[in-house]
């Protein structure tokens, strides 16, 4: 007895320690001069957190309480810490801003939902295009119209200096309405120009590793200087 125990206390110790439960969402991502790789979203009502599906590489840290986003490189020991400003972008007159949506009624349905085509397009030109089922992990997919606000935030001072070179759907899609894409439903597919992005799982209380949602304390903080507004 007293040694099943033992080999009970060993597999215990050796496995990873479980701390809670997560919305998972897993996206296939293939864009231009980079190799196909893994976009795994892990959402509580506290966080999200981004990274590549591995506990071991970097990953961007979204506090849904606060606001702030981390940027954390374990090779480099590192954390970039970014407080985005408080005004959030609109569009300006001139960007003319239009979606178009289409039930697909002879697709197969996913999780009893029929999905819909959505067709974003700024200024007569169909910028993105997404497969979205509708009013499925509706907290994940609202973690990531905030989170893409947020970003908004932080790039809208820098989007017009000299250099910096934006087209009119990525001034739409990234800083003047970042989360129209997440406000249609949950993307099963999601394309803008030359990058793809397929959903290839997607759980609700997917178990995660203790300090998952933990920015390292001994790491160098490194916080970016603010940009001043347009």
């Amino acid at each position: 007895m007293r040694k099943l125990i033992s080999i009970c206390l060993l597999g215990i110790l050796s496995s990873p320690l479980w701390a809670g439960e997560a919305d998972l969402l897993v996206y296939k991502v293939q864009e231009p001069g980079v190799e196909t790789y893994i976009s795994r979203i892990l959402v509580t009502p506290a966080y999200l957190r981004m990274d590549e599906g591995s506990s071991q590489e970097g990953y961007t840290l979204y506090d849904r309480k606060t606001g702030l986003i981390y940027n954390v490189d374990p090779e480099a020991e590192t954390v970039i810490v970014f407080e985005p400003p408080d005004l959030q972008p609109t569009p300006p007159d001139e960007m003319k801003l239009e979606l178009k949506r289409e039930v697909e009624t002879k697709a197969p349905s996913v999780e009893g939902k029929k999905p819909v085509s959505i067709k974003l397009i700024t200024n007569n030109k169909t910028c993105r295009e997404l497969l979205v089922i509708q009013g499925s992990m509706t907290d994940a997919v609202a973690a990531q119209a905030e989170l893409y606000k947020a970003l908004a935030r932080i790039q809208y001072p820098s989007a017009y200096m000299p250099g910096t070179q934006m087209s009119e759907c990525e001034l739409a899609e990234y800083v003047y309405a970042p989360q129209r894409a997440w406000e249609q439903g949950l993307p099963l597919w999601d394309i803008m120009g030359e990058k793809r992005r397929l959903l290839v799982d997607f759980r609700h209380k997917f178990s995660v590793e203790d300090g998952t949602f933990k920015v390292p304390e001994e790491y160098e903080r490194i916080v970016p200087p603010a940009f001043t507004g347009r």
